[in-house]
């Protein structure tokens, strides 16, 4: 414990502790945002919503459940137009480090069951469904006791084959 390195990142994790509450806590956060796929040529964006409900028995330290909804990544070619659709379920967790009382950088893991659906002439051409693994990094900004947004960049690899990258923004209820 004598290297400086260790000594300046046991600090800063005692000098983000003492701006942090001092009880459990519940939050709400229902998110929108634009994601976009990979390993999938000729589909545009999708909007999203997201609604995550955490639990954090330290500030610090949460676990989570959410839903995820992505209203249709649409192809962008000619042609028949065909729109794969996904909604998904999952738990997590999450570390979130409080470096001000306004500004609250955090890190989540978690783990999604999806169903995705492509359709195309109004008729299903393909289903699937599976799991995957993602990871996001956000920063909440608490405004009042309560509330609060945030913005996050998040990430799911293979899903039904592609990789989904996201970006979103949302409020936190506390409580």
């Amino acid at each position: 414990m004598k290297h400086p390195v260790c000594r300046l990142l046991l600090s800063l994790l005692l000098l983000s502790a003492t701006h942090a509450y001092a009880e459990r806590s519940f939050v709400v956060s229902p998110s929108v945002g634009d994601a976009s796929i990979s390993y999938i040529n000729g589909y545009n964006n999708s909007p999203y919503l997201r609604v995550d409900g955490s639990f954090h028995p330290i500030p610090q330290f949460g676990v989570n459940l959410f839903a995820a909804s992505y209203s249709g990544f649409n192809s962008s070619g000619s042609g028949n137009a065909v729109a794969i659709k996904l909604s998904g379920v999952g738990a997590g967790v999450t570390g979130r480090w409080p470096v001000h009382p306004h500004v609250q950088p955090y890190v989540r893991l978690d783990y999604m069951l999806w169903n995705a659906e492509s359709t195309a002439l109004g008729r299903t051409l393909a289903k699937d469904k599976g799991g995957s693994a993602g990871l996001a990094v956000g920063v909440q900004f608490p405004i009042r006791s309560i509330f609060g947004i945030k913005a996050e960049a998040s990430s799911y690899n293979k899903v039904s084959g592609a990789n989904i990258r996201q970006f979103s923004l949302g409020a936190t209820f506390e409580f």
